[in-house]
């Protein structure tokens, strides 16, 4: 089975590598790749060996968090009599992979279904009610939980928090620095903390020996355990500040670029008028079949790439060729869908539905540009791999060599190895890169501009 993970708390190369590392450890995972850009885990896996839940938690595990996408249906069931019927069909849609949670109300002789669309379709659903002996009558209403969103703004209200720190009296700052690390700093430890346990260095280790160095030693100086010079708590706490303040525009970068793609997918029609049997019916646009006629009424969008059969009318299609004035559509004459109908009524012959079309086939290029990695990526990644040793390595030396060859003050010496920690980060390569490249092809698609490879001089 392949599936493709939406994953929050990556944010750099080493993360990436985290990730792949411990999935890879797993029995029966064929292949796991991890992508910055999109914050998105590919995992190619033997579902007779390990299960989809045994993958989440490995990636939980390392210190980040699975966004599981959730839609909700209101599905209207026919023959149920009692309240074994309800049990029964409950039953029967809760054995499916991918439900969330079922909702069974013999009163209305509906079902509401919480659900995961990439793992389960109403398809499906429709499959196990009729299977136990009821009628799947359709759908009254749907859905989509914007999970992705809701996390993003969790993490953005979390890192606005604690982002000033004031300077006072040792025995405040003492107070105000534990309290600040302690609850703002916590993901910061935890994931260098799964980084070193999984034996791979990531900036959350470099983070955490300077912050760490400089509270621990602070602490020391507090309680006249070493000289009083030795106060860093105000280094320790606008280092993690600015890390957060980092964290926080990259997270509201990365959301604007997730809207772009919302955006143009909210240029899909929801439902289509299709004739059946000779009725008009109004059903989701996942029920739309190739060779449906569908009935097109002024003012609506076009749900479907097809061919005109009957009317004429103006049709604008700018969202997809810039062309600000509308085009005359006759019979014969071919439409696409999220297009707006104008002043007529078309009748359509659906020939490319769902991920078929033209506008679809739009937003998965923009999609898979940004998860392609550009040659000047795939050299950062290379970089970062070796360059946070280099600095841990470096940072030892400048110690080593101002105190003990030098003949420099302890404090001086000291001070020379958190500056090597906090001024050599490593985020230009790990962090700069990857999030520059995802804001400028969403913001390329935002303005029409589609950027069809990351690899190669053309779009």
């Amino acid at each position: 089975m392949k599936i493709t993970l939406k994953v929050s708390g990556m944010t750099c190369a080493m993360c990436v590598k985290t990730i792949e590392m411990a999935l890879s450890e797993l029995d029966g995972v064929r292949a796991a790749k991890a992508n910055l850009n999109s914050e998105t885990v590919f995992v190619d896996f033997d579902e007779s060996k390990v299960s989809l839940n045994q993958i989440i938690r490995a990636i939980e595990d390392v210190g980040y968090e699975v966004i599981k996408e959730r839609r909700e249906a209101v599905i209207k069931i026919g023959g149920m009599t009692c309240a074994m019927c309800v049990k029964t069909v409950e039953k029967a849609i809760e054995e499916l992979r991918g439900i969330f949670d079922v909702n069974v109300n013999l009163a209305t002789e509906t079902a509401r279904v919480s659900y995961n669309p990439s793992l389960v379709g109403i398809e499906d659903i429709k499959n196990a009610i009729e299977s136990v002996g009821y009628e799947f009558l359709g759908i009254e209403g749907e859905e989509t939980c914007d999970i992705e969103k809701e996390v993003r703004e969790k993490q953005l209200r979390e890192l606005k928090r604690f982002g000033i720190h004031f300077e006072n009296l040792i025995y405040v700052q003492f107070l105000l620095a534990t309290v600040a690390i302690a609850y703002a700093g916590r993901g910061i430890f935890k994931k260098a903390y799964s980084s070193l346990r999984h034996r791979t260095l990531n900036m959350e280790v470099m983070y955490s020996l300077g912050i760490g160095s400089a509270y621990l030693t602070s602490v020391l100086a507090t309680f006249g355990l070493i000289p009083g010079e030795f106060n860093f708590y105000e280094a320790s706490v606008l280092l993690m500040a600015f890390l957060l303040l980092g964290r926080f525009l990259e997270a509201r970068a990365k959301g604007k670029t997730s809207e772009v793609i919302k955006k143009l997918m909210g240029l899909q029609a929801k439902k289509a008028t299709v004739v059946r049997d000779g009725k008009e019916l109004e059903v989701p646009i996942g029920e739309v079949k190739v060779g449906d006629t569908v009935i097109v009424k002024p003012g609506e969008r076009i749900p479907v790439d097809g061919i005109v059969l009957d009317g004429k009318s103006y049709v604008d299609e700018s969202m997809i060729t810039g062309e600000p004035i509308p085009s005359l559509k006759n019979a014969g004459d071919k439409v696409i869908g999220g297009t707006i109908n104008g002043n007529s009524v078309l009748k359509i012959k659906a020939e490319k539905v769902g991920r078929d079309t033209l506008l679809a086939q739009i937003i998965r290029l923009v999609e898979e540009a940004q998860n392609t990695k550009p040659p000047v990526q795939r050299l950062a990644d290379a970089v970062v791999t070796y360059f946070i040793p280099s600095v841990l390595v470096i940072a030892l030396l400048s110690f080593a060599y101002w105190y003990f060859i030098a003949g420099k003050p302890l404090v001086f010496a000291f001070t020379t190895l958190l500056s090597v920690l906090v001024i050599a980060c490593p985020c230009a390569f790990g962090l700069a890169t990857p999030t520059a490249l995802t804001v400028g092809i969403g913001k390329g698609a935002e303005m029409g501009i589609l950027i069809k490879n990351g690899t190669k001089r053309s779009c």
